[in-house]
């Protein structure tokens, strides 16, 4: 009996580890806002592995394979030090149900590390490709026409997307305040292509008193992804 429930209580115990590092498990890349962010020295620790990051506004960074638990997520900024002399460092937390994490690194004058993060989901199970995934950082409530469909962007940084069916060609894309949708704020044409998933943050235009927007997109190609792997040799039989 008693061999009996020692080896029921390591198959459970197998089982509770196992479940556990499938949670936390992650692939996580990382955005920086704009290049001053980018510019500094940021690592990113998960566990006890510190790796320093390589960032550039325009484009997601390698991806970081970690088995580390949530609260062991930090961004380290090795040029700010905290009263104990250490690098400052800020937590970064993930919510629950995201498959691959994007962390985007918001400048913050009032931490010590003077960043702050922000959590996309990017996986393309969920961000597929040819999608536009609008975050509105405006600070106020707005809409957004791409050709026929119209969404709505609210005044927080929850991501909303639109996924143009067909293939490649131009569209009409229009922004508008909702509570005044007669005051265009931005008139434009997009290119859609299926291939192209963009990460779209709206932000203020460089006039703020005019109300105008403006746009930070960051694209991502499935083919260009998928070159690398397709130009490697065969190995021999």
């Amino acid at each position: 009996m008693q061999s009996f429930l020692h080896r029921y209580s390591l198959i459970l115990l197998l089982v509770i580890l196992a479940g556990h590092e499938s949670l936390v498990a992650a692939t996580i890349r990382f955005l920086p806002w704009d290049h001053t962010v980018a510019a500094r020295k940021i690592a990113f620790q998960h566990g006890e592995e510190v790796e320093n990051l390589t960032l550039h506004p325009d484009q997601r960074s390698i991806p970081i394979k970690s088995t580390a638990g949530e609260e062991i997520f930090q961004l380290v900024a090795l040029d700010r030090t905290s009263p104990d002399g250490k690098p400052a460092s800020l937590a970064v937390k993930i919510p629950a149900g995201i498959q691959a994490p994007l962390v985007l690194i918001l400048p913050d004058a009032k931490h010590p590390t003077g960043l702050r993060s922000f959590v996309i989901e990017d996986a393309s199970a969920n961000f597929a490709w040819g999608t536009m995934r609008f975050v509105n950082s405006t600070g106020k409530a707005l809409l957004v026409r791409h050709d026929k469909t119209i969404k709505e962007l609210p005044d927080t940084w929850t991501p909303v997307d639109i996924a143009p069916a067909g293939d490649a060609r131009n569209a009409g894309v229009q922004v508008a305040a909702r509570d005044d949708t007669k005051s265009i704020l931005y008139s434009a044409v997009w290119r859609h292509d299926p291939n192209i998933r963009k990460l779209i943050f709206v932000v203020p235009g460089a006039d703020v008193r005019t109300g105008v927007v403006a746009f930070k997109i960051v694209p991502e190609d499935r083919r260009v992804l998928a070159a690398p792997a397709a130009e490697l040799p065969e190995a021999d039989n």
